[in-house]
C-alpha cells in the first residue's frame, strides 16, 4: 500500500522583501546601459580580448552592462521616452582616448577645427553628443533602460529620428484637447538595424530606424512616462560608460 506524500510545499518568497538588500541604493549607484554599434576595432569582436562577447560580430548591436548582443540585421525595438543634447570632453584616441566629462554650454570654451574634429585648448576633443533614452522590448515582452547615444557620423541619424518622431500626430480618440498635436515619443515602437555606410577615409556601420508599430500596451505607457519622469526631474541621471570611445568610427 503506497503512502501518501502530504509534505507541505514550500512557498520559496514566503517572508520575502520588496528590495531587500539594495535598501541605500539610489540614482548614482546605477549604471543605465548604452546600446552600442560594433566597428571594426571594437574589442567585443576580438576573441583575444577581454571584452568578448561570444557571437559578436561586426554591425551588430550591444548592450554595455548586461553584454546582450543582438545581431544587427534583426535589430532590436526600444520605445523613446526621452531625449538630451550634451557636450563630451573626450582624451583623443591617439593619446589613449577616455572619457572626461561633460561641458556646461553656458561656459563652453575655446574651440579649434583640426582634421573634422573640434578640440579644446587642453588637447582633448569635444564631442556633440545627442542621447536617446529608451525602453529596449525584449522578445518576452519585458523591458529595459538603456540609452542610444549617437555622436560624430551618427547626429544626422539621430535628426532623422527625432523628425520621424515628430510626424506622428493623436488621432481623434485621443481626446479633443490632442488631437492633431505632436504624439509623446513612448506611444511608439522602433526597431534599430545597423547599415553599412563609407566614405573616402573607410567604411564603418551606422543605425538604421524604422516605425514598428504604436504601443499598445498600457503598462508600456506606464512605464515609459515612469522614466520619462525621472529623467526630466533630475531624478535619475545616466552615467558615462567607461569604454566611452571604444567603440566609435576610427576616423
Amino acid at each position: 500500500m503506497s503512502k501518501t506524500n502530504n509534505k507541505k510545499a514550500v512557498n520559496l518568497y514566503e517572508g520575502a522583501l520588496a528590495g531587500g538588500g539594495l535598501e541605500e541604493v539610489t540614482s548614482e549607484d546605477v549604471q543605465i546601459p548604452f546600446l552600442r554599434v560594433l566597428q571594426a576595432l571594437s574589442p567585443q569582436i576580438k576573441k583575444s580580448d577581454p571584452a568578448y562577447i561570444k557571437g559578436s560580430e561586426q554591425g551588430g548591436i550591444f548592450n554595455t552592462v548586461t553584454k546582450k548582443f543582438w545581431n544587427g540585421d534583426d535589430g532590436v525595438v526600444v520605445i523613446p521616452t526621452y531625449f538630451q543634447k550634451k557636450l563630451l570632453e573626450f582624451v583623443p584616441r591617439s593619446e589613449g582616448g577616455g572619457f572626461v566629462g561633460e561641458i556646461n554650454p553656458k561656459n563652453l570654451p575655446k574651440i579649434v577645427k583640426e582634421n573634422g574634429m573640434e578640440m579644446l585648448e587642453n588637447g582633448n576633443e569635444l564631442v556633440r553628443t545627442a542621447q536617446h533614452y529608451v525602453k529596449i522590448v525584449h522578445d518576452d515582452g519585458t523591458l529595459e533602460n538603456a540609452i542610444v547615444d549617437m555622436k560624430k557620423t551618427q547626429l544626422k541619424k539621430s535628426r532623422e529620428w527625432v523628425s520621424i518622431m515628430g510626424m506622428f500626430k493623436y488621432p481623434k480618440e485621443a481626446g479633443q484637447n490632442l488631437v492633431g498635436k505632436t504624439m509623446d515619443s513612448w506611444y511608439n515602437m522602433f526597431r534599430l538595424t545597423t547599415v553599412e555606410e563609407s566614405n573616402d577615409k573607410g567604411s564603418w556601420y551606422t543605425w538604421k530606424i524604422v516605425h514598428e508599430k504604436q504601443v499598445d500596451k498600457i503598462e508600456y505607457v506606464n512605464e515609459s512616462k515612469s522614466l520619462h519622469s525621472s529623467l526630466s526631474s533630475g531624478e535619475l541621471t545616466a552615467l558615462p560608460p567607461t569604454d566611452a570611445n571604444e567603440n566609435e568610427v576610427p576616423f
